[in-house]
């Protein structure tokens, strides 16, 4: 049945356990991690000012992470630390950090987990700490509970995900990421009975992970709105002419923006993706808020204005909505900016929505 609340809000449990202090890379000064606790209890107190509270997750074991992320890389994520510390000389050493990076098309996969850092780990964005594996982990779960919730009748809801997602690809961290949130709960849906799903990333970084990962399948349609990727990370991905391939073909629509765009640029990429869709039947939206201007990992100039349209416009497709937490940095504005887009999304809400039919 339906939930009588507004929204459910799955917040995984232990997330601020997962805390690195500084991305540390060679050749180049340590500098602050961004993906901190902190933004989470940011979010947390917009999400209770609208009377919003939040859930832990159920326990659904790795099978429905397993249906989008390869074997090895999941058990790597959960043995690293251990088999880390292991070693000779890396008794102190709190993180798992690659020293070299695995060319894959050139590589064998090796067994030493000095080398499996460097074959799983695509940089020095995602140290694998003591807690790493049951953050990602939980998160991940909250991910499957939002899904289960609109498959149960609820018109939306939403992962408070920690860390983020949408960099991951079935076989690689990166970029604060670990396991693909998103791409998890698509998958999930699928899975539930939902015939294609429309994922819509607004994170400012291009979610190379979820394009990654399906990018030649015909059931789920992918929609990123970002900054270009030619002077921001992802670096590699996320340009327009990655269209997709296979069947698969046509149903990747990258949008990226030049540096600096404003509120009124980033709504209208927001409502050109939005419009691509067709014949999706349920919308997980990678919910980032990193494009707000002064963010210190992007150079987007988004505010809370854009923010509170993007809500509405996503609303305004009246399809059962699945919120995925992805990034967003400057934690004094995260409170508002949620606000903002709540705010937005419930205003436009209505009555267009038609929940999923229950799955047995």
């Amino acid at each position: 049945m339906p939930s009588a609340a507004p929204m459910r809000v799955f917040l995984p449990p232990g997330h601020a356990r997962h805390d690195p202090d500084r991305i540390v890379g060679s050749g180049m000064a340590a500098r602050p991690y961004f993906e901190r606790p902190g933004r989470v209890e940011a979010l947390l107190r917009a999400l209770r000012a609208k009377g919003l509270a939040a859930e832990a997750p159920r326990d659904h074991g790795t099978a429905p992470i397993a249906a989008v992320h390869d074997a090895g890389y999941l058990a790597f994520l959960e043995r690293a630390y251990e088999e880390w510390r292991a070693q000779p000389g890396r008794e102190y050493d709190l993180a798992v950090r690659p020293n070299a990076f695995a060319v894959r098309p050139l590589h064998r996969r090796p067994t030493n987990i000095a080398g499996l850092a460097g074959w799983y780990l695509s940089g020095h964005g995602a140290p694998v700490l003591e807690h790493s594996w049951s953050a990602a982990l939980s998160s991940a779960h909250a991910a499957i509970d939002a899904a289960d919730a609109v498959l149960g009748g609820d018109p939306q809801a939403y992962a408070l995900t920690r860390p983020p997602g949408h960099h991951a690809h079935a076989d690689l961290a990166g970029g604060f990421c670990f396991l693909n949130n998103a791409a998890i709960a698509a998958e999930r849906l699928r899975q539930g009975g939902v015939a294609r799903v429309g994922i819509l990333d607004i994170d400012v970084h291009h979610g190379n992970g979820t394009q990654a990962i399906f990018y030649e399948r015909e059931d789920v349609h992918f929609v990123s709105v970002h900054s270009d990727p030619a002077g921001l990370y992802p670096f590699y991905a996320g340009y327009a002419d990655e269209v997709g391939a296979g069947h698969g073909t046509a149903l990747n629509l990258n949008i990226p923006l030049p540096a600096g765009a404003t509120d009124s640029l980033w709504l209208d990429a927001v409502e050109r993706g939005l419009d691509a869709y067709v014949g999706i039947d349920t919308l997980v939206v990678s919910l980032g808020f990193d494009a707000q201007r002064g963010d210190p990992t992007a150079n987007l100039a988004v505010t809370a204005d854009g923010f509170r349209g993007a809500g509405q416009r996503i609303a305004a497709l009246g399809l059962p909505t699945v919120l995925i937490q992805e990034g967003g940095y400057l934690i004094e504005t995260l409170e508002a900016n949620l606000a903002a887009f709540l705010d937005g999304f419930f205003g436009a809400r209505a009555t267009q929505t038609q929940p999923l039919e229950a799955t047995p």
